[in-house]
């Protein structure tokens, strides 16, 4: 493998590029086996999120194929999807996907098959991801092999496997893609590859909100790095290019921000609670915690299970990183002319480095324990908040950098593999990631940065899960343990490939997955499990015919207001594209909640059953009589023809009616 991929003279040719392409497609197969056995009869995790962003796929493909054959007004309904009938801009509810639904419409507009549609997404996510950082860190490191780890330690990273649901959140491969743009532009001049960084940056911003609000900063702080490390502050010409592109980028985005900031205006959305984000925020112990379904750690890394909260980065992955560490504070301490150092630059260094020493030490330890513990002859002291020990970090490890920036040899300063840069940015990711309260196993034990961000910075307060920060924290350390293998094949060679080598197999290990788990069922309380619907020539009738009858159709499914079954609503209607009463996304209607209340537990209170159904703008009902174990989905058939209802078609015990409500 080395030999033939990753070492010779074509490791520049479009061959190599093709064959590393190849090679992690293979291994994308393989680790998400069998998902490409049946492709297009079972969806990628659960039968929940990823059922809603078919849904989601199937409006906007939809709306654009229709645009495509003619109709001009298709378009003018992109953002209209067919839930929560009649509110408005209720694709703004949600994440749009349109870098997804673009990337799939091809195989969609051949096939018409949405679960093939979204399983080839989900085994590209890993694939982009891995084949991005590779060329960001090749370009780094100057190592095809270092590069490929990384491109592994990045698509498969822990952190991932508890994202399966989430495709816009498994969607990070256009990062390293931007990052590796915007740094071929400081190290050629390109204006093909900044426009190239661009692109990767604007569709990363549309394919994940979280990351529009999370990535952005981190591209503009490692393009102001690369500036400063390349001594290019005073060069004008890159400024006005890199204005160009912002603004550029911008008016990209804004046709896509502008839907919801109407959503926002219009109290269809509203802010997210710092309650909510705390709910949603990453324990220290999230770092000692993997999904269940990792298959060699799975049983034995639980540090604090929580919703969002498995974020332990790897072992390996860390190895690499502290190789990374360790060469890079090595080289820097060989290079400072210690000896000839003034002895008041001297003990200023010497205080700089005990206090940050110290103090994240004591970080480290109330993370871990949840308090610090220092004992002396006379007595016991514990310190349960880490805030001040945070700041005394932070702010001794700025300084400290200053100066030894400063008494470094200046020749040495465009050190490919320094790695503050990516040190820095997985700390403050971690830190953000933390939530506004740093919670150790449940027990506070400092205020995070989080609060102030929440606060002040536009968009943060429509996010309800900072925990996501933890995405950022994996980019840092893939790119560092991309470092670290590079040391190890500078310093070994024969042997570092040997150690390379083994290291990208237990890379994957600790991630393994396959089996991965496929049509995993949402549980209702009281109902019974929906079963894996079906797009095709097997699917109930009674969709077809919902699709087909004339004139206008506004659709209701019973059970109501009951999750797995809404969301199984929502994925048919992106098949027959009619009006649906029922919903589901990241945010509901005002008045959703009441109508659930009413027609959740139909009919047992008949009239305000009754009123809610008027309410609702209904002309037609779907009950399915196999999710109730108590009848009362027949009671519920009974109830609506009492109403005036006419009973139209029964298939696979599920009713179609056309209600006739005054």
């Amino acid at each position: 493998m080395t030999s033939g991929v990753f070492s010779g003279t074509n490791v520049n040719s479009r061959r190599h590029f093709a064959g590393i392409a190849l090679l992690y497609t293979a291994i994308a197969v393989i680790m998400t086996w069998p998902l490409m056995r049946h492709p297009t009869k079972a969806i990628a995790s659960d039968l929940g999120d990823s059922l809603f962003v078919c849904w989601v796929l199937m409006w906007t493909g939809g709306q654009v194929l229709s645009a495509l054959r003619g109709d001009v007004h298709a378009l003018a309904d992109y953002w209209n999807g067919n839930i929560f009938y009649p509110a408005p801009h209720t694709i703004a509810y949600s994440e749009h996907f349109t870098p997804q639904m673009l990337q799939m419409l091809p195989v969609y507009a051949a096939g018409g098959n949405i679960l093939l549609c979204y399983n080839l997404l989900f085994l590209s996510t890993f694939i982009i991801a891995a084949f991005g950082m590779y060329l960001f860190v090749r370009e780094i490191t100057g190592r095809p092999l270092a590069a490929f780890l990384a491109g592994l330690a990045f698509a498969y990273a822990p952190y991932r496997l508890g994202q399966f649901p989430h495709l816009q959140i498994m969607s990070i491969g256009w990062m390293p893609l931007a990052l590796f743009g915007l740094r071929r532009f400081f190290s050629t001049g390109r204006i093909g590859a900044l426009a190239g960084g661009t692109t990767a940056l604007v569709v990363q911003g549309l394919s994940c909100g979280y990351f529009l609000l999370f990535f952005s900063p981190l591209f503009a702080a490692f393009g102001l790095y690369e500036m400063v490390r390349r001594r290019m502050l005073g060069q004008w010409r890159v400024w006005l290019r890199l204005a160009a592109a912002a603004i550029l980028a911008a008016l990209v985005l804004y046709p896509f921000l502008r839907p919801y900031l109407d959503a926002r205006a219009s109290g269809a959305t509203g802010a997210r609670s710092i309650e909510d984000a705390a709910v949603f925020a990453a324990d220290t112990h999230a770092f000692a915690t993997i999904a269940p379904s990792a298959r060699l750690l799975g049983t034995h890394l639980q540090g604090y299970p929580k919703p969002e909260g498995e974020g332990f980065p790897g072992f390996t992955i860390l190895a690499f990183t502290a190789i990374a560490l360790g060469a890079a504070a090595w080289r820097t301490y060989r290079r400072i002319p210690w000896a000839s150092l003034p002895l008041r630059t001297l003990a200023l260094w010497s205080a700089l480095f005990t206090t940050f020493a110290i103090s994240s030490c004591a970080v480290m330890t109330m993370f871990a324990d949840g308090r610090l513990t220092l004992r002396s002859s006379s007595e016991i002291i514990v310190i349960q908040d880490a805030t001040m020990m945070i700041w005394i970090a932070a702010l001794s490890a700025i300084p400290l950098i200053a100066l030894t920036r400063a008494i470094d040899r200046p020749a040495d300063r465009t050190d490919d593999l320094a790695p503050s840069f990516w040190i820095t940015t997985g700390i403050v990711a971690a830190l953000l990631a933390f939530g506004p309260s740093i919670l150790a196993s449940g027990h506070l034990v400092a205020h995070g940065p989080y609060g102030w961000v929440l606060t002040h910075v536009p968009g943060f307060d429509g996010l309800r899960v900072p925990a996501r920060f933890l995405t950022i924290v994996t980019l840092a350390l893939a790119v560092l343990a991309g470092m670290g293998a590079a040391t190890v094949l500078n310093r070994l060679r024969a042997g570092g490939v040997i150690l390379v080598t083994a290291g990208i197999v237990l890379v994957l290990c600790e991630s393994w997955f396959a089996p991965m788990g496929l049509n995993q069922k949402l549980v209702p309380d009281t109902l019974v499990p929906p079963g894996v619907p079906v797009i095709g020539r097997n699917i109930n009738p009674l969709y077809p015919m919902v699709k087909k009858l004339p004139g206008p159709l506004v659709l209701i499914e019973f059970p109501f207001g009951e999750q797995a079954y809404d969301i199984q609503a929502v994925f048919f209607a992106g098949f027959h594209r009619r009006p649906l009463v029922n919903g589901y996304s990241g945010f509901f209607p005002e008045n959703y909640g009441d109508r659930v209340s009413a027609l959740a537990p139909a009919p047992a209170n008949p009239e305000a059953a009754r009123q809610a159904l008027v309410d609702s703008g209904a002309t037609h009902a779907l009950v399915h009589l196999r999710a109730f174990t108590d009848g009362r989905g027949h009671e519920i058939v009974r109830w609506l023809t009492s109403l005036g209802a006419q009973i139209l078609a029964t298939s696979d015990d599920v009713v179609l009616l056309q209600l006739n409500l005054k």
